[in-house]
Order: C-alpha cells, then structure tokens, then sequence
C-alpha cells in the first residue's frame, strides 16, 4: 500500500461526517414514503388473495390511516434533516472558506491545523507561529435577504457583543474565549511551560465594522494577511514551536487514507 500514514484532518472534518449522516437519514426515510405504501397495498392485496376476503371499507381505512399517519411522519423527520443538512453545508462552506484562507500562511512560516478533536468539542483551526499560537473560530451565518446588500452584510463589533442586522450575538466570543483557555492549558500540561493562547473569530462573507480597539479580533477571513502582519508578538522560540507542532500532529493527523480501508474492508 502507498500510503501508511494517516492524513491530517481537512477544514470541516467533523460537519463533512455529520454530512454523510444526514445524507443517508434523508435517503432512508425518503425511501419510506415510496416503499411503504407500496408494501402496505401488497400486503393488502395479498391477503385478500391468499385467504380470500371480500375488500372492506374498514379495513381498508385501517391501512389507509396506517399509512397516511406514517406517511406524515417520514415527512416531518425528512423537513428536519434537510433544515438539519443545509445549516452543516453552511457551516462546512465557511470552515473549508477560512481554512483555505488560513493556508495561505503556511507561506509565512506558520503551522495551521483544522479541526482540532477536544474533549467534548472540535476547535475549527488552530495556528502556531513565532507570534504565538490561536485558536479561530468560523460562524457561518445567513444573511437577510433585502435590497439593502453592504447594510445587511455588515456585523457590528463593539468589543463586548457582535451586532448583526437583525440579532445579537454574545456566545461565539464567550465560546472562542474557551476553547482558548482550554487550549493554553491543554498545551501547558503537552509541553510543560505556560503557554497563552488568544482567541479569533471569522465570519466569512461578512464585512467587520469595528467600534472599539477592546477585545478579541474578529475578521473576514480576507483580512488575514493583515491580521497576522499586525498583531502583538508574543514571541515564541523555534524549540517551543517543535513542541507545540509535535502534540498538535498526534491529534491532527488521524485520518485513515480512504485506499486503506477500502484496502481492509
């Protein structure tokens, strides 16, 4: 076999499997509503045949709401699973949007990893360089739909809250803060030294008006060349930098190549 080590986790990793799940709920229950109906009519008939009953309206009613009430129910699963996988397609569309954004800095000398597993949580990117390490978060989020393209394309940050047109948002800079403090002490505890790590968040397709210098970056995924050009230094040694990359990549790199199991199976 060519390949005999695994490969490092893509952008959206884990919402690309949550994909495939949801995709194979659809199809099942969109088999459902053609097959049983079909199996209930055979059954029907075949019982008549086979003990020979006279069709009756009662127990034709029977099967019928049998299978209507089903019927409404495959339907009602189905309409969530479809509200279900097009939220994951938007959310896997902005992972795979900020990561490939993010590569552009392995240019620069930066280690990027995407996905990152925790305990009970997955961290969408994380990036080591001489500046320090972060941990960024991408929010995918829909816009209205008006006349009014640059307004309702516009997120408001005041350092304490995102304003978005038409809602609030608190809770991805409290979750970013977080998983950033999970991650430093995550690190600490790999590599034996203090290690801080700062908070970003991405909102792609969105354009960030900022009214106050405080609190964490939040970007267009486009602005990063800038952010990173820009953004205190905390300095880190090319020795912490190995050691900080050595416990990311056995956490990273935990994909089975698809030749190998198809190879196993």
């Amino acid at each position: 076999m060519p390949f005999t080590q695994n490969l490092h986790r893509a952008p959206g990793q884990s919402l690309l499997k949550n994909l495939d799940h949801l995709n194979h709920e659809i199809m099942i229950y969109a088999s459902y509503v053609f097959i049983i109906p079909i199996l209930s009519y055979a059954a029907y008939i075949s019982d008549l045949y086979i003990n020979k009953k006279t069709p009756s309206l009662n127990s034709s009613g029977i099967i019928g709401a049998f299978v209507l009430v089903f019927i409404v129910y495959c339907f009602y699963r189905l309409t969530g699973f479809l509200h279900q996988r097009r939220l994951v397609r938007l959310g896997y569309d902005g992972e795979v949007t900020v990561g490939q954004q993010l590569n552009q800095l392995l240019r620069d000398g930066y280690y990027v990893y995407h996905d990152f597993p925790a305990e009970k949580f997955n961290i969408d990117h994380i990036v080591v360089g001489r500046k320090g390490v972060f941990a960024v978060e991408t929010k995918s989020r829909s816009k209205p739909n008006s006349d009014r393209r640059k307004e309702d394309a516009t997120v408001e940050y005041n350092g304490r809250i995102l304003l978005f047109p038409k809602w609030k948002d608190t809770e991805t800079l409290a979750q970013v803060k977080r998983q950033s403090s999970w991650l430093s002490k995550w690190l600490e505890s790999a590599i034996g030294e203090p290690m801080a790590v700062r908070g970003i968040v991405a909102l792609p397709g969105w354009y960030v008006k900022r009214t106050s210098p405080n609190g964490i970056p939040v970007v267009n995924p486009k602005q990063f060349p800038s952010l990173f050009a820009h953004i205190q230094s905390r300095e880190l040694s090319e020795e912490t930098i190995k050691r900080i990359v050595h416990q990311l990549e056995q956490k990273c790199r935990d994909v089975e190549p698809a030749s190998k199991i198809t190879e196993q199976d």
